[in-house]
Protein backbone atom coordinates (compact mmCIF):
# COMPACT_ATOMS: atom_id res chain seq x y z
CA UNK A 1 0.00 0.00 0.00
CA UNK A 2 2.89 2.43 1.01
CA UNK A 3 3.82 2.83 -2.43
CA UNK A 4 0.63 4.13 -3.74
CA UNK A 5 0.55 7.28 -4.72
CA UNK A 6 -2.86 7.80 -3.18
CA UNK A 7 -1.64 6.79 0.42
CA UNK A 8 -1.57 9.06 3.25
CA UNK A 9 -0.31 6.90 5.85
CA UNK A 10 -1.01 7.94 9.33
CA UNK A 11 -3.31 10.58 9.28
CA UNK A 12 -6.29 11.75 11.12
CA UNK A 13 -9.92 11.61 9.64
CA UNK A 14 -10.47 14.95 9.96
CA UNK A 15 -6.87 15.73 8.48
CA UNK A 16 -8.78 13.37 5.50
CA UNK A 17 -11.47 15.44 5.57
CA UNK A 18 -9.27 18.33 4.90
CA UNK A 19 -7.56 17.01 2.01
CA UNK A 20 -10.76 16.00 0.41
CA UNK A 21 -12.51 18.80 0.97
CA UNK A 22 -10.08 20.81 -0.20
CA UNK A 23 -10.39 19.19 -3.74
CA UNK A 24 -14.04 20.10 -3.84
CA UNK A 25 -14.37 17.23 -6.80
CA UNK A 26 -16.61 13.99 -6.11
CA UNK A 27 -15.10 10.84 -6.61
CA UNK A 28 -11.68 12.16 -4.87
CA UNK A 29 -10.36 9.41 -2.14
CA UNK A 30 -7.41 8.49 -0.80
CA UNK A 31 -6.32 5.72 1.67
CA UNK A 32 -4.95 5.88 5.05
CA UNK A 33 -3.83 3.91 8.01
CA UNK A 34 -7.10 2.97 10.27
CA UNK A 35 -6.94 5.38 13.35
CA UNK A 36 -8.86 2.13 15.34
CA UNK A 37 -7.83 -0.98 13.51
CA UNK A 38 -3.97 -1.71 13.60
CA UNK A 39 -2.47 -2.73 10.49
CA UNK A 40 -5.82 -1.96 8.36
CA UNK A 41 -6.38 0.66 6.09
CA UNK A 42 -9.43 3.09 5.64
CA UNK A 43 -10.25 4.15 2.21
CA UNK A 44 -11.97 7.89 2.63
CA UNK A 45 -14.10 8.82 -0.55
CA UNK A 46 -15.35 12.55 -1.47
CA UNK A 47 -19.29 12.69 -2.37
CA UNK A 48 -21.36 15.51 -2.27
CA UNK A 49 -18.92 17.56 0.11
CA UNK A 50 -19.33 14.12 2.56
CA UNK A 51 -16.40 11.83 3.02
CA UNK A 52 -17.53 8.50 3.64
CA UNK A 53 -15.03 6.13 5.17
CA UNK A 54 -14.69 2.54 4.35
CA UNK A 55 -11.90 -0.05 6.09
CA UNK A 56 -9.80 -2.14 3.78
CA UNK A 57 -9.00 -5.61 5.21
CA UNK A 58 -6.66 -7.95 3.03
CA UNK A 59 -7.79 -11.70 2.07
CA UNK A 60 -5.83 -13.09 0.10
CA UNK A 61 -2.08 -12.05 -0.99
CA UNK A 62 -3.09 -9.01 -2.91
CA UNK A 63 -6.89 -8.63 -2.76
CA UNK A 64 -8.36 -6.61 -0.89
CA UNK A 65 -11.94 -5.77 0.10
CA UNK A 66 -13.85 -3.26 1.72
Amino acid sequence: MEELEMYHGAISKEQAERILGATGQDGSFLIRDSESVPGTYCICVLLDQYVFTYRLFQVDGNVWKA
